[in-house]
This record gives C-alpha cells, sequence and structure tokens, in this order.
C-alpha cells in the first residue's frame, strides 16, 4: 500500500487511480481506529477527487458516524463542487 502519513499528519496516498486510492482509504480504515482522518489528495484532478472525497467520506461516516474527515484538495473549484453533496462530516481545505 503506497500510503504514509506526512509531517502534517495527512494521509498521503501516491498511487495511481482513484480507484486504488479508495481501495487503500477503506482498508485505513478497516486497519486503523480514525474517527478523525486527513487525506492528501492535492494531487488529484478536480473529478478523481471528488469522487474519492464523497466515497470515503460515506465508507468513514458508516464506521464513525460522528467522526471528520478533512481532505487537502488542490483548488477551490473541488471544494464548491463537494458542497452540493450530503457530506456532513467531511471538511475540504487548500
Amino acid at each position: 500500500m503506497a500510503q504514509n502519513l506526512t509531517k502534517s499528519k495527512f494521509l498521503d496516498l501516491n498511487c495511481g487511480n482513484s480507484q486504488e486510492i479508495l481501495n487503500n482509504v477503506k482498508k485505513y480504515i478497516n486497519k486503523f481506529d480514525c474517527p478523525e482522518l486527513k487525506l492528501d489528495l492535492s494531487k488529484l484532478g478536480i473529478f478523481d477527487a471528488t469522487k474519492v472525497m464523497v466515497i470515503s467520506s460515506a465508507y468513514h461516516y458508516s464506521k464513525y458516524p460522528k467522526g471528520k474527515i478533512q481532505c487537502r484538495v488542490q483548488s477551490d473549484s473541488i471544494k464548491s463542487l463537494v458542497t452540493n453533496f450530503s457530506a456532513s462530516n467531511l471538511e475540504v481545505i487548500n
């Protein structure tokens, strides 16, 4: 699994496509106690980052209904896309 925690405690997912990243996020959520999760998606494009955020948010919510996911992205346009989804546990930052 190509992931590590950076100095800022964001889970850095340096793998190829969004499906691979989603699989790694699911494995991480299942393996570790992570009611608060930070993902660095800044290297992904707008659609892949949005897909990973929304699906990860739903998956994380099923295990941690009161948990939070903080996602680092590359642009504000991703943030505006995600606000249309009902994801109360998701915070998007640049």
